[in-house]
């Protein structure tokens, strides 16, 4: 055998030794150290490791089983829930026999962009066992059955949307309400629930939409054709396409959406009238008489929704404010009232997009928003109402103190459920979807620069409130680094 021959045999050799070792994958070796194993953290790297949850939760903990299946976009599937909470305050863990809720719900992802984050967004329904809408009372929250399940992830610091609502809910418009909880899913029809089955931290909201304790308008049944029932309620938004969503445009072009009735169950004499309601809206705020008490465009909103919405969405700096998850409603024979805020994960700095990121601008005027905002700003009796509402709200509801004490306390709250979260979903100092950046390295490194940019953000609204209407400026830039 000559050299070459030699040379070609060894490199034979070796290339049957790489396949047949790669067919062949040995077990990570469990790790030997002297120091305890942080076994939350051993878990997430070795998923097949059945290790039982070792924690406690001062959160309330939820259970969620779908019997095998895979959760989809749209319909919900049937699943069964179990709530774990200690009403009289003790600890919360999978053992524990204070069993708060436990039955049947249908479950489905929900959201748009945040579709393709790995922390996914939930919507669900208390279901009964025919598989009917159930009214649940929770958290001793109104009863109802309709429920979100948000999973904070690009917003590191798990508050803003909780922030945002607590806000508008204290200045006396009505948003969401809402509780923190630790999330199971268990999608592999695993007898036991370990370790490997904790999603983390999320905060469970109500779900906008039409009753007695969430949004309270009358009810429009498909009959309702004639004034005055045909005059309302309605409930509908500005926001992006969605292909189970039903659209129209007013005269002057705005997008909009109905979000109730919706648009298989709304008659076509009700599209009619809501879409020729909000073109006499515009029609009037557009025309010369805008500002006429009577004949402008007071004669088709609440006033003081619209000052509370612009301060909310301001205030916080919500970047998809007024153009995307922007909801409106209108009751029988009343005016089309602003609101309630939704979506605040792209708020407080935390955004590449629109100057959402800065504290010395006004959303309304870097942002692509109706031209409503700009022409009610230039009305003087709103402004002085807008600027009177503000310095009144500063001095207490929304006084900085007020504020950061709030965010405190949702720290102090967080302090435990925060860390198995971030070991979880390791995205502390990494940039996320709309994130100004990768941040900072610690929890409580983001909240305190949160905390930072409201307290700039405050003072700089003090200062500058007065001053509006400012020429429109905007125009499409992105943060560049």
């Amino acid at each position: 055998m000559n050299r070459y021959q030699k040379v070609l045999l060894l490199l034979l050799g070796g290339i049957t030794l790489a396949i047949l070792t790669s067919c062949y994958t040995e077990p990570p070796p469990i790790p030997q150290s002297k120091k305890p194993v942080n076994r939350q953290n051993y878990v997430n790297r070795q998923s097949y490791v059945n290790i039982p949850w070792p924690h406690t939760s001062n959160l309330p903990i939820v259970v969620i089983d779908t019997n095998g299946r895979w959760i989809p976009d749209e319909p919900k599937i049937p699943a069964h829930m179990k709530i774990i909470y200690d009403e009289s305050g003790g600890r919360n863990s999978l053992d524990n026999p204070r069993i708060h809720f436990e039955g049947k719900i249908g479950i489905e992802i929900r959201g748009q962009t945040s579709q393709m984050f790995p922390k996914k967004q939930y919507g669900f329904e208390f279901q009964d066992d025919k598989g009917n809408d159930k009214d649940v009372s929770i958290f001793q929250l109104p009863a109802e059955s309709d429920w979100v399940l948000n999973g904070p992830y690009s917003d590191k610091t798990l508050m803003r949307n909780y922030l945002a609502f607590e806000f508008s809910n204290r200045i006396g418009r009505y948003a969401t309400r809402t509780k923190f909880v630790e999330v199971f899913l268990n999608t592999n029809s695993d007898k036991a629930i370990t370790a490997q089955h904790y999603v983390g931290v999320y905060l469970l909201i109500e779900k906008i939409k039409r009753g007695k304790e969430r949004i309270a308008i009358q009810s429009l049944k498909p009959t309702h054709n004639k004034s005055p029932e045909i005059t309302g309620g309605y409930i509908i938004k500005i926001d992006k396409m969605d292909r189970n969503e039903t659209f129209f445009y007013t005269r002057r072009g705005t997008h909009l959406a109905h979000v109730y009735p919706k648009g298989r169950e709304i008659s076509h004499a009700q599209k009619v009238w809501i879409q020729n309601y909000m073109s006499e809206f515009e029609a009037a705020l557009a025309s010369p008489n805008f500002k006429d008490p009577k004949h402008g465009y007071a004669k088709y909103i609440d006033v003081d929704s619209f000052i509370d919405h612009f301060i909310i969405n301001e205030l916080f700096k919500n970047t998809d404010g007024f153009r995307f998850s922007a909801y409106m409603y209108k009751d029988r024979d009343g005016k089309l009232t602003a609101g309630p805020v939704w979506d605040f994960n792209l708020s407080m700095g935390n955004t590449v997009f629109h100057n959402g990121w800065e504290t010395d601008s006004w959303l309304v005027y870097t942002n692509p928003v109706p031209f409503w905002w700009d022409r009610l700003l230039s009305d003087r009796n709103f402004k002085q109402k807008l600027v009177k509402k503000w310095k009144t709200l500063r001095r207490n509801e929304l006084a900085t103190s007020a504020i950061l004490g709030e965010i405190n306390r949702t720290v102090d709250y967080l302090s435990e459920s925060q860390k198995r979260n971030f070991q979880k979903w390791r995205v502390l100092g990494h940039s996320l979807f709309g994130n100004p950046g990768p941040g900072r390295r610690t929890y409580q490194g983001e909240v305190d620069e949160m905390k930072k940019w409201l307290q700039t953000r405050l003072k700089w609204m003090d200062k500058n409130i007065e001053l509006l209407p400012q020429k429109y400026q905007y125009s499409r830039r992105y943060r560049r680094f």
